[in-house]
């Protein structure tokens, strides 16, 4: 029978080194809330509630809450108010008491909303050696070189058992020498974190109430305690800006690899920024400095090409987008070609085998297949039909200074270099715009639309040239 397993996430904590006017565990990390991390980790174990202790500026915290329950309804997601912002660790724990005791056999985890690093693997094997060797307790440590600034591991001199856990401004000498040290997360059987919890003495320094003082408290008892060594770099807390950035670029790394080890080709992965909501398919191909974000889903075999910026929008198969094309919320079709330099916005619909050239803009439009705008024009809120033509220096006047206006341009229509189309227009299949034309009027079908002011041509009249004096 799988044991009930909850999970707390401390996340009510305000971070003066931040120096932030936000909560700093909803500053995002590739497009995700900090403490979306932790939790995300948590969720491969599938369990039964997950807790998240707010408390500075909870409104802000608990609104990002809510949307990572939509997110991933398959989780119970609750959250509880640390009343006291002074309380500490143990008193944050304390403020899910509700759930504890609504469980009082399952296993708990308590993570850290400001360490994103923890790994679903690493989760997996701490639960692995808490469940067959029968604990009461397993502490996450990790061996550091350097390990000033935490928690040591304090172990009985024969039996090697877990005593406690000292900070380090209460360690002695000899103490600070320890390597091992703690790394913030726990498993604990819900009934012993609760008796312990009700044994914790405020700090006679600080009056908090230590989340690590139920070490000692669970080992006087006799409680069957151990650690798991994981990497350093897991146990890895933001407490700065540059510290977000490390952490970024560490799950920027992870992101990367996950996505090569599924058959995409990344150039130069250093320079390419990818959100973890991303999808990419196999035997696509990034190029350098491409920025990827936010639901984005690139399907298999496409092209993506040095410089270009694709949020929330689906490449469909084996399309192609050139250098230095921006692509926002719109979906491009398969077998298509998009830029180099063009912007696609504003839920953009290209079906497939469009072509779609440099210094084109296309917002808010459906362009059906095989249509092609290759140079130099501006399409907005238009319906273009298939295998229609759109020259060089087109424009859809979508705009007449108070609302927008549609265009709707049937199949197989050819519209001239440097035309102007006053919406709201239909030009109806197998038209023809003259370039150069002013299309303030429907056009039928296989009509002739033409509109050009006269020629007049004034010899020796360049004003730019002197007449030579006689």
């Amino acid at each position: 029978m799988k044991p009930e397993i909850l999970g707390i996430i401390l996340s009510a904590g305000k971070s003066t080194r931040f120096k932030s006017s936000y909560p700093k565990v909803i500053h995002k990390i590739l497009g995700k809330p900090m403490f979306f991390y932790p939790f995300y980790a948590l969720s491969t174990l599938k369990p039964e509630y997950v807790a998240f202790i707010v408390g500075h500026k909870k409104e802000k915290v608990i609104e990002i809450i809510k949307q990572i329950s939509e997110e991933v309804p398959s989780i119970k997601i609750k959250h509880y108010i640390q009343e006291n912002p002074k309380g500490g660790t143990a008193d944050a724990v304390l403020s899910a008491k509700e759930l504890l005791k609504k469980f009082p056999n399952s296993i708990v985890f308590i993570l850290n909303g400001d360490t994103p690093l923890i790994t679903s693997e690493s989760l997996k094997k701490g639960l692995d050696k808490f469940i067959n060797n029968n604990l009461d307790l397993l502490i996450y440590s990790s061996i550091l070189e350097n390990p000033t600034g935490y928690g040591r591991i304090l172990r009985d001199k024969n039996t090697g058992t877990v005593k406690k856990i000292i900070e380090e401004k209460d360690a002695s000498p000899k103490e600070k020498e320890i390597k091992e040290v703690n790394a913030g997360y726990y498993i604990v059987k819900s009934s012993k974190l609760l008796k312990a919890l009700e044994k914790i003495k405020p700090s006679p320094i600080t009056g908090e109430l230590y989340l690590t003082d139920i070490v000692e408290i669970l080992s006087n008892e006799g409680a069957k305690i151990d650690t798991l060594i994981i990497p350093p770099e897991e146990i890895y807390g933001v407490n700065t800006r540059e510290q977000l950035a490390i952490a970024e670029k560490i799950l920027l790394k992870r992101k990367i690899s996950s996505l090569q080890k599924e058959g995409v080709t990344i150039r130069l992965p250093e320079t390419v920024y990818i959100e973890w909501d991303v999808k990419i398919e196999r035997d696509t191909e990034i190029e350098p400095h491409c920025v990827i974000k936010g639901q984005t889903h690139i399907e298999e075999g496409c092209f993506i090409g040095a410089g270009s910026i694709i949020e929330d929008s689906h490449i469909e198969t084996n399309s192609r987008i050139l250098p230095y094309s921006y692509i926002s919320s719109s979906v491009i079709g398969k077998n298509s070609l998009i830029g180099p330099f063009a912007r696609i916005r504003d839920g953009a619909l290209i079906h497939e085998r469009v072509e779609i050239g440099n210094f084109v803009e296309v917002k808010k439009s459906i362009i059906h297949k095989e249509t092609k705008a290759k140079h130099l024009s501006y399409i907005g809120d238009a319906e273009i039909g298939q295998n229609t033509n759109i020259g060089a220096g087109t424009v859809f006047a979508n705009y007449d200074g108070r609302k927008k206006h549609k265009t709707i341009v049937g199949q197989n229509v050819f519209i001239g270099s440097n035309s102007l189309i006053i919406a709201p227009r239909k030009l109806e299949d197998y038209s023809f715009i003259a370039g150069g034309s002013v299309v303030n009027k429907d056009v039928p079908s296989y009509a002739l639309a033409i509109s050009r002011a006269p020629l007049k041509i004034l010899e020796n009249k360049n004003p730019l040239i002197k007449k030579t004096q006689g």
